[in-house]
């Protein structure tokens, strides 16, 4: 029989997968409003009791602070520029902040394993990351002006951003007694 645990980090990770498709596409195709409410909705399924771990909310909340000020930086140094540039075209695009944001409600679920294997979560952060700008050029959501200089710079904010993630909300840091039971980071 599948855990609830077990069952709620499978889809959280697909839900993520999904999201990041909609908004991507969403984009590119002007229909947007298919993705804010695919994201509504997992934001919804994530942050019930049910299924939600007390600091969800904090790190979703963080993540978005820092996605706007990383992807407003890459924008202004012109490393990045993106589709549907929206409400401000000095700024990171709303669509991009919620991916951030999706990301987010991702760390103390499908993601809770990078607490226990801290090398690789930060590795995943700084490649997977680039990778996951480099798919949005290739649908045509984001285009990478200077690609050797925006991977270099993605690959760094990410690299900071999971250690941040790993310091700050690790079990070792404050934010323990915050926790409700042991982070189940296996798909055991």
């Amino acid at each position: 029989m599948v855990s609830l645990t077990k069952l709620n980090k499978v889809l959280n990770f697909v839900l993520l997968q999904t999201v990041w498709f909609a908004l991507v596409i969403g984009v590119v195709y002007q229909h947007i409003w298919l993705g804010f409410a695919i994201f509504i909705a997992f934001s919804v399924w994530q942050l019930q009791p049910l299924n939600r771990k007390p600091n969800d909310m904090t790190i979703m909340l963080t993540l978005a602070a820092l996605g706007l000020v990383l992807d407003s930086l890459w924008l202004q140094l012109g490393l990045i520029n993106y589709e549907m540039q929206w409400p401000y075209s000095f700024m990171a695009p709303v669509w991009i902040i919620m991916l951030w944001m999706a990301f987010g409600l991702t760390i103390n679920h499908s993601l809770a394993w990078i607490f226990d294997y801290k090398v690789i979560g930060i590795l995943m952060g700084a490649i997977g990351g680039p990778v996951s700008y480099l798919a949005a050029q290739q649908f045509g959501a984001v285009t990478l002006n200077q690609p050797v200089w925006a991977l270099a710079a993605l690959a760094a904010g990410w690299t900071l951003v999971m250690v941040m993630l790993i310091t700050v909300f690790g079990e070792s840091s404050s934010y323990k007694e915050n926790l409700v039971g042991k982070r189940e980071a296996s798909w055991n």
